[in-house]
């Protein structure tokens, strides 16, 4: 009887023994095998200039005159020339200058 017992007890084991040494196989089966999707690179948009109302001194009043002639956003206004934006929002040219180094810091 004590051998039946010892047989049983050890062919439990050794079937415990495989499933131990086999445990890698069975859950590896169990997560996906797919790889993962590639991800792809791409340059973030860049983001719009803002408008001329960010610029001390520039109220909707310059800010209509300035958008009338063609300075709708900060970007425009940093590259244009103070004797344009001067004569556009009928300012002088000092003003003019320190709106486009205003515009020019933002950019």
């Amino acid at each position: 009887m004590i051998k039946k017992v010892a047989k049983i007890v050890g062919l439990v084991a050794g079937a415990a023994a495989i499933a131990w040494a086999m445990r890698d196989r069975f859950i590896s089966v169990a997560t996906s095998r797919e790889p993962v999707p590639p991800t792809f690179r791409t340059t973030a948009p860049k983001p719009p200039s803002p408008g001329i109302d960010v610029i001390d001194g520039i109220g909707p009043v310059f800010a209509q005159r300035l958008k009338s002639a063609g300075i709708q956003n900060a970007a425009k206004l940093a590259g244009a020339s103070p004797d344009r934006v001067a004569e556009a929002a009928g300012v002088s040219a000092a003003r003019a200058r320190s709106w486009i180094e205003q515009a020019q810091s933002i950019n």
